[in-house]
């Protein structure tokens, strides 16, 4: 209980609806990778986790240049390989995802016969501060029903004050959402807030439940070790 409520007192402090549910990680590394399996799972019908990738479409990935290496990291063992992480120009002063870019190499991979999976987009990226045009980019993956993961590890945290809410203003359309208290709001390392908008999609790509964990949704109580 007391989980539940320091995450839920993050999520209104950096103005994220009530649609989202959270879940404590070790890291915003072991978050991305969840995405990124969560959108290899979804693309695939959920049969990657059961038959492999052998046979499957080969999938795409779309993010900018300057996102964090835990995205490659993730691609790698999620299985999707360096080669199918699509990077998409930056544009601006805040050297964010060209939106417009990203909509186009969408089509053109789908009509290679690629099967595009997800975006992963920065606010805050580590290198250079990079803040990617998050309503412009929901827009685009709600159009192409794509999975979109917002990496906001490092200057999520800067939410909590409303004049930058701006730097992420779309937030809303995201599916999952991460950013690290313990790099701007003084709690103990490691806290990694973990938000997802459908739980079940996570809880699909991660649980397993041997009869000594059938516990979820058991009187009450969600099993954590379903969510990481």
């Amino acid at each position: 209980e007391m989980e539940t409520r320091m995450m839920d007192w993050l999520r209104q402090a950096i103005a994220l609806p009530e649609g989202f549910h959270s879940v404590i990680q070790d890291s915003a590394s072991t978050a991305t990778l969840a995405a990124v399996l969560t959108m290899r799972e979804r693309a695939l019908g959920w049969a990657g986790n059961r038959e492999g990738l052998t046979g499957q479409p080969r999938l795409r990935v779309y993010a900018s240049t300057e996102v964090h290496t835990s995205v490659d990291r993730a691609i790698w063992i999620a299985g999707i390989g360096q080669e199918n992480l699509v990077r998409i120009p930056i544009k601006g002063p805040l050297r964010g995802m060209d939106p417009d870019a990203l909509a186009a190499r969408i089509a053109a991979d789908r009509a290679e016969g690629y099967l595009p999976a997800g975006i992963i987009a920065c606010t805050g990226g580590t290198g250079m501060g990079a803040c990617d045009p998050i309503a412009d980019v929901a827009r685009v993956a709600e159009a192409e029903g794509l999975y979109l993961h917002v990496d906001a590890a490092w200057a999520g945290a800067a939410m909590i004050c409303p004049e930058f809410r701006d730097l992420w203003e779309g937030i809303e359309g995201a599916d999952s959402i991460v950013f690290n208290p313990h790099k701007w709001l003084g709690t103990p390392f490691d806290l990694s807030a973990h938000f997802v908008k459908r739980p079940g999609d996570l809880t699909r790509t991660l649980a397993i439940q041997p009869e000594y964990l059938k516990t979820h949704g058991h009187d009450g109580i969600i099993n954590y070790s379903e969510w990481s």
